[in-house]
């Protein structure tokens, strides 16, 4: 890997082991913000709040599932 991306990573991995509170209140927070946008989205696309809100659930959901189911296999 190139120096350039351990200086990046390094310090949010020791964050992350150290902070983890923090990191997953930012998590939660990063996450429902995203839900809220394409929520948005969709009910100026013509959707229900109801429906557009389910249809943001379903596609964060389809997101973040590579991430985790990667994160289940390294334990």
């Amino acid at each position: 890997m190139r120096p350039e991306h351990w200086l990046f990573t390094i310090p949010l991995r020791l964050r992350s082991l150290f902070r983890w509170a923090q990191a997953d209140q930012e998590l939660d927070d990063e996450l429902r913000d995203h839900l809220e946008r394409k929520t948005a989205e969709y009910v100026a696309q013509g959707m229900t709040q109801e429906e557009a809100h389910r249809r943001a659930r379903l596609d964060l959901a389809v997101s973040s599932r590579p991430k985790r189911d990667a994160a289940t296999r390294a334990g």
